[in-house]
């Protein structure tokens, strides 16, 4: 078997996180008791350049939480890895972000942000969470990082997509767009925050017809295409399991192994990717035709079939 090297890795350093997110998938707000060390971590970056890894996001929860980040975050610059954080931006103050710059000047950085005003953004993270976000991104802007704004469409926020671009526009931002996956704390607001088929396709919509200046990174649950989980992308999680992506935490038969047991490279160059390919997908005739699947997280863990907010079939 011919395997692709990994593209992005995330690494979830941390479930502690100071907000409590109503769509977390992975039910972040305290510490885990399992939560790797600084030298740990470490060694779990040295696994992944060994692997010839091209990019690590370090993910949470919230990594700012953790005191250690900069010097993480200075050790995966060091090593030659192109290295991204996912953060709410609450806790960048200007020094914050000062410091950040100096641990790791080409850092890439991913802001959340559920909507454009408090109004929106404040019904998924909370009364005052606007502002902060807010402030911290720009107090990142100011200190020259790349941003990318995290917008996951949920039934909320989806109208407001062209919104999301005049913002990111504004602010000299790129645009991530995601789907919401009901999973962790998101499973108990799936009912009022899981998009339907037409909202999905609205947002795509506006998303292809676009041809503003933000540069966009749009996930193929949006546009259907294919889903790099276990292909090009895995998440190791706070526990040091390896799962496809992250939103497969909750579900062993997908688990990949853990790099307590045995190392990354191991673990990733031993891994079948049609693994987590939905056999009703496999077995379609569209399949790789004019059908990429969509999101596999959907199709196993919501519909146990196929992805029906982007199957042609369905």
């Amino acid at each position: 078997m011919t395997r692709e090297s990994p593209h992005n890795i995330e690494f979830e350093i941390t479930t502690a996180c100071n907000y409590q997110c109503i769509h977390c998938y992975c039910n972040a707000g305290p510490k885990s008791k399992n939560e790797l060390s600084t030298e740990r971590v470490k060694s779990v970056i040295d696994q992944l350049v060994e692997a010839n890894t091209e990019l690590l996001d370090i993910v949470g929860g919230e990594p700012l939480v953790r005191s250690d980040i900069y010097e993480i975050l200075s050790y995966g610059c060091e090593k030659g890895l192109q290295m991204m954080m996912n953060t709410n931006a609450s806790l960048v103050t200007k020094q914050v972000a000062r410091k950040l710059k100096e641990a790791c000047p080409n850092l890439l950085i991913g802001v959340s942000l559920d909507g454009p005003t408090p109004e929106i953004h404040e019904k998924i993270r909370g009364r005052g969470t606007f502002d902060k976000t807010m402030n911290g991104m720009v107090n990142l802007l100011n200190e020259g990082f790349d941003v990318t704004i995290l917008f996951v469409v949920n039934a909320l926020n989806y109208k407001y997509i062209d919104d999301m671009l005049k913002l990111a526009e504004s602010l000299g931002t790129h645009l991530y767009v995601d789907r919401f996956v009901p999973v962790g704390r998101g499973l108990l607001h799936k009912d009022l925050l899981m998009p339907t088929k037409e909202q999905i396709q609205y947002v795509a919509k506006k998303l292809e017809e676009y041809n503003g200046g933000v540069q966009l990174f749009v996930e193929e649950n949006i546009f259907g295409g294919e889903c790099s989980a276990g292909k090009t992308l895995a998440s190791i999680l706070v526990d040091g399991t390896v799962v496809p992506c992250g939103h497969f935490r909750y579900s062993p038969k997908f688990y990949m192994g853990n790099i307590n047991e045995k190392p990354f490279k191991e673990i990733w160059y031993s891994y079948d990717p049609q693994h987590v390919v939905p056999k009703q997908c496999s077995s379609c005739s569209l399949y790789k035709t004019s059908c990429e699947a969509g999101c596999f997280a959907y199709s196993h863990l919501i519909y146990s079939s196929c992805d029906e907010l982007i199957c042609k079939l369905v």
